[in-house]
């Protein structure tokens, strides 16, 4: 028998909430002081890189993931501009668009092939009821007119909620044998990456939620992660070449989307770079580098931001655990 916490579990991951420290408006003043901001950095080499450099790296590689801190307005207007300037004619697939609004996204498209006029970003919004999806409101606008200016395609990367909570309840038993072989969900990722995970998660939970709800939540983002890496595959299908957009723990490159992207295309590249807010009185780049459990960079490059403000996240949490 699953127990209600297995079920907030999966509430909490269709949620796609990231929670971070609250930042208040003096620390961001502080933050922004930070030598690193505006700088980019190659996880690989341990050195500092050019804007031009990490775009001419973009442009070869036919796979692309662009992280992100889900609240934080500056990384989309930063990742729409990389966009248009390097990135012309790629498919762009959305973490935060679902399999169930793949059609609304194809009506769109249809309809602004017929009235190009209604190529907006106000009307694709209203085909995908944006305002009920939980997302920012108006933060991913750059982003969906970097995609609308470039024509290019835009697909739905996430499964359906309903998806995501029966193998969150479930597991692997949730996936038929066949799909999970194509998924790539039949490769383990390891002992050490699997615990890496698990501490992950019950840190973003805030010590809120029992270890016994964890193995299904891990479960489940793995299956976000493939399922979303099949999404870029697709979208490429056509070009060649894909863009993700996604949070920053979704193009870790050590069991993320690109590890799921190379298990299936072995002999494509995939660069993840994620956009990382600085904090005050930390100005070694080193220090913010995800890496696996054997300190190998789980990133390509890093692009270094000022801090957005947002409240306690941990005690919005509480909150709805009491309810």
């Amino acid at each position: 028998m699953h127990s209600r916490w297995q079920l907030f579990a999966a509430v909490a991951l269709v949620a796609a909430a990231l929670v971070l420290p609250p930042a208040s408006a003096d620390q961001s003043a502080r933050a922004a002081a930070n030598t690193l901001e505006g700088q980019a950095w190659s996880a690989k080499t341990g050195a500092f890189v050019s804007e031009a450099e990490v775009l001419a790296a973009l442009k070869s590689a036919p796979f692309v993931a662009l992280g992100e801190i889900h609240d934080n307005a500056a990384h989309h207007l930063r990742r729409a501009q990389w966009i248009a300037a390097a990135l012309a004619g790629r498919p762009i697939v959305f973490e935060h668009l679902r399999a169930d609004q793949q059609p609304a996204l194809d009506t769109f498209s249809e309809l602004t092939a017929r009235s190009p006029d209604k190529a907006t970003v106000a009307e694709l919004k209203r085909v995908l009821d944006w305002d009920k999806s939980g997302w920012m409101k108006d933060g991913y606008d750059p982003l969906f007119q970097a995609a609308i200016d470039g024509k290019l395609p835009i697909s739905a990367g996430d499964v359906t909620r309903a998806a995501i909570m029966n193998v969150a309840k479930s597991g692997e038993a949730a996936l038929p044998a066949s799909e999970r072989a194509r998924l790539k969900l039949d490769v383990p990722l390891g002992a050490k990456l699997d615990d890496a995970s698990l501490s992950e998660i019950e840190e973003a939970h805030c010590g809120a939620m029992p270890k016994e709800a964890f193995g299904g939540m891990a479960y489940a983002q793995r299956y976000r992660d493939a399922s979303l890496a099949d999404a870029v595959l697709k979208a490429a299908e056509k070009v060649g070449a894909a863009v993700l957009i996604a949070g920053n723990g979704h193009v870790r490159t050590d069991r993320g989307v690109p590890w799921y992207v190379q298990q299936r295309a072995p002999d494509k590249t995939v660069i993840s770079v994620m956009f990382v807010e600085v904090e005050d009185g930390q100005n070694d780049p080193q220090t913010y580098v995800p890496r696996d459990p054997d300190g190998k960079p789980a990133a390509d490059y890093m692009l270094f931001t000022a801090r957005a403000e947002r409240g306690d996240p941990c005690e919005k949490m509480r909150e709805k655990m009491k309810k």
